[in-house]
């Protein structure tokens, strides 16, 4: 027997497409899982929408916090906030006023109001 069998010949060029193929798979594989893959991008890209969401969220709230601070200010003292905050530091109030407790916003008096009204 000859060592150019026709199997031996066929193997021989069989070879170079598996590598090629074997390269190619590897490839495409670390370019979708990898590290820095697609998976891992649009995963970061879904981060960052949120992050941004938190800082406009945060910017917002900072605004609204430093005109509060400059209105306690004493060259812009608002008299109806130092007189609430007064109030709520002392933890009184005028005979004539009316108070209404609420924690969350009103969500638990509507509720409260549906249900009573459902019956």
């Amino acid at each position: 027997m000859s060592s150019s069998s026709p199997v031996i010949l066929r193997l021989k060029q069989a070879v170079a497409p598996v590598i090629a193929f074997t390269v190619m798979a590897y490839f495409i594989f670390h370019s979708v899982e990898g590290e820095r893959g697609l998976l891992n991008y649009w995963s970061m890209q879904d981060r960052v929408s949120q992050i941004t969401q938190v800082l406009e969220e945060t910017t917002e709230r900072r605004k609204l916090l430093e005109q509060h601070v400059l209105s306690l200010r004493a060259s812009h003292l608002d008299p109806d906030l130092l007189d609430e905050r007064a109030r709520a530091m002392l933890n009184a109030a005028h005979p004539d006023d009316v108070i209404i407790f609420h924690h969350d916003g009103y969500s638990d008096v509507i509720t409260a109001a549906a249900a009573t009204d459902a019956n």
